[in-house]
């Protein structure tokens, strides 16, 4: 079980200027030491930062932002996320290629991304593809972990953001997991602020060992009454089934991506610890090559699968920071958790 918070932005520059790099690299030291980082994955996590900064100034005049994400839960890790604003690159898979270059170098900065960050994912949306897309650019993904880590049956993305980074989040993810099952509770706080926090933070925990999802809300509601009230869902998913479901009560928000289709879960009015109804459960099967997101209302509705074309093969977490960052609203609390069943070896995912 996990009650605390399980991804936490830890900074965000803009590539433009010297002083951002000067910043995003004394935050980077600072959380790899403290995190147990050896002193070669110190300087290997540095080298990939500065490729980040390097590729948003000569490709995009530095019209984008790095960001450094800390992340507790299901695993600890360093996350680097690189988003900028400019012409995308018409092909990426051969500018992942050592040696390709369009501005005279030597051409080693996606490349070497790749070789050094233990996972890594790369998405464009060049100009002039997908007119309605609300975003063209390029975003890069890199993950750090500070020590081994063993196969896992899921792949997980999170995003949560305090509305104006304040230190307050109102919304909250809370996850367990046990072998091939996972559950998590995604909780949003009536408002933002300290009052919304204060609405969740003590609630916020989920167990695999908890009733069923009805029951768990149900409970839930119970400990809320008489303060601010929240609305929520609680997921599950079971790699052995292949299956999910998730039961919820409020403005929240589910998508069961599969098969080129977009499928949309809502839930019934309501707020849990006031007046609601029975919560609504939805069961689905759900195959490797699936995805399933949760949503707060801080994540506008207003996509398609083709606002961002050919994202949903790729992992969870670069999908989880790249639609927070775009569909976010700027005026509340966002939270994203996105999973999907880790494919076999030899598997394909797309």
């Amino acid at each position: 079980m996990n009650s605390g918070v399980p991804i936490r932005l830890l900074t965000e520059q803009g590539a433009g200027g010297g002083s951002g790099q000067v910043l995003l690299l004394s935050k980077l030291r600072a959380v790899s030491r403290r995190m147990g980082f050896a002193e070669v994955a110190r300087e290997q996590m540095e080298l990939v930062c500065k490729e980040m900064v390097t590729n948003q100034v000569k490709y995009a005049g530095g019209a984008g932002l790095i960001q450094i994400w800390e992340t507790t839960h299901p695993v600890t890790a360093i996350d680097l996320f690189a988003m900028d604003f400019g012409p995308g690159i018409p092909n990426l898979p051969r500018a992942l290629e050592d040696g390709y270059t369009t501005s005279g170098t030597m051409g080693k900065g996606l490349g070497a991304i790749r070789r050094l960050a233990h996972e890594s994912e790369f998405y464009t949306v060049p100009a002039g593809v997908a007119a309605d897309a609300p975003w063209h650019g390029t975003a890069v993904w890199a993950r750090f972990y500070p020590g081994p880590r063993s196969a896992a049956a899921f792949q997980t993305g999170q995003y949560l953001r305090a509305y104006q980074d304040g230190p307050y989040n109102g919304d909250c993810l809370s996850l367990d997991q046990a072998g091939g099952r996972l559950r998590w509770l995604h909780m949003d706080g009536l408002g933002h602020g300290a009052e919304a926090q204060s609405a969740v933070s003590r609630s916020c925990h989920v167990s695999l060992h908890d009733a069923d999802l009805q029951e768990t809300l149900g409970a839930l509601s119970e400990r809320l009454r008489g303060g601010r009230g929240a609305v929520a869902l609680a997921g599950e998913v079971d790699a052995a089934g292949p299956s999910a479901r998730v039961c919820g009560v409020g403005d929240m928000n589910a998508y069961l991506v599969c098969n080129g289709e977009k499928r949309n879960v809502t839930f019934s009015p309501g707020v849990l610890g006031h007046a609601h109804r029975s919560f609504d459960k939805t069961d689905m099967t759900f195959p490797a090559h699936a995805l399933l997101m949760t949503c707060s209302d801080g994540i506008r509705r207003t996509w398609t699968l083709g606002s961002f074309p050919s994202l949903w093969r790729l992992h969870p977490q670069l999908i989880a920071l790249l639609l927070g960052q775009v569909l976010g609203r700027g005026n509340d609390d966002k939270s994203i958790f996105v999973i999907r069943s880790t494919p076999a070896k030899g598997e394909r995912h797309g």
